[in-house]
């Protein structure tokens, strides 16, 4: 029985350290760690390999426009690939208004503002104005990205949510200052999403704070009413 124990309790060991190991090689560093046995491929497995910048597979053009979709959960990878869309249109072509349409239940709440701060700085330093078209369900990190559009439609029937952040971490010791930063965390990212929607729509920090605070859903009538559709 002893010996039973005695390994049960190496394979937890074991299975923790490994754990561990995996968790490091999803790091972003960009070489090989001997410690860790983390490789360059490993580490840099989230970016997206686009060296020359080509369209990806949610961009087009046409003589008449240029055509961006977000039909998914926001990633970093799509983030990345919207980004490298918009600056391939800004040195590849004179094309300045982009439709971009979208019908997105959120995602990543980082790369959901990183990409709204991305068509922000388009339109306001390289000349582009996006046009949102909203269809299905615009919710969570789905929404600062379509309030970030200098004008925003949407087709009857649309719903959108917002709601709180939320913080997923893996089974551990926590210390009090870990949780302290964590809310801190919490509150700037909370203050980023919110600002957001305050710059591109008619309700006030607070108004917006009571909404995403307990989980709203919302027509497009109220999303007009709000000032999220612009027409």
């Amino acid at each position: 029985m002893r010996i039973m124990k005695n390994l049960i309790s190496s394979l937890i060991v074991s299975g923790t350290i490994m754990v561990v190991t995996i968790m490091l090689c999803l790091g972003v560093t960009a070489y090989a760690d001997p410690d860790t046995g983390c490789s360059e491929e490993i580490s840099r497995g989230m970016e997206v390999s686009n060296p020359e910048l080509e369209l990806s597979e949610m961009a087009g053009i046409t003589p008449k426009g240029a055509y961006l979709k977000i039909f998914a959960s926001l990633s970093v990878g799509d983030t990345t690939r919207l980004w490298s869309d918009i600056v391939w249109l800004k040195d590849n072509t004179e094309l300045r208004d982009v439709t971009v349409f979208i019908n997105s239940g959120g995602g990543s709440a980082f790369d959901g503002i990183a990409l709204a701060n991305w068509i922000s700085y388009a339109q306001d330093h390289w000349g582009f104005t996006f046009h949102g078209q909203a269809s299905g369900i615009i919710a969570s990190a789905a929404i600062p990205v379509f309030a970030s559009m200098r004008t925003r439609m949407a087709m009857p029937g649309t719903i959108f949510m917002v709601h709180e952040a939320a913080l997923w971490k893996w089974p551990g010791r926590e210390t009090t200052s870990d949780i302290r930063a964590q809310g801190e965390l919490m509150t700037l990212l909370r203050d980023t999403y919110l600002n957001i929607l305050v710059a591109n729509t008619k309700l006030t920090f607070e108004e917006w704070g009571d909404k995403e605070g307990r989980t709203t859903w919302f027509s497009v009538k109220e999303a007009t009413e709000w000032g999220l559709i612009t027409e």
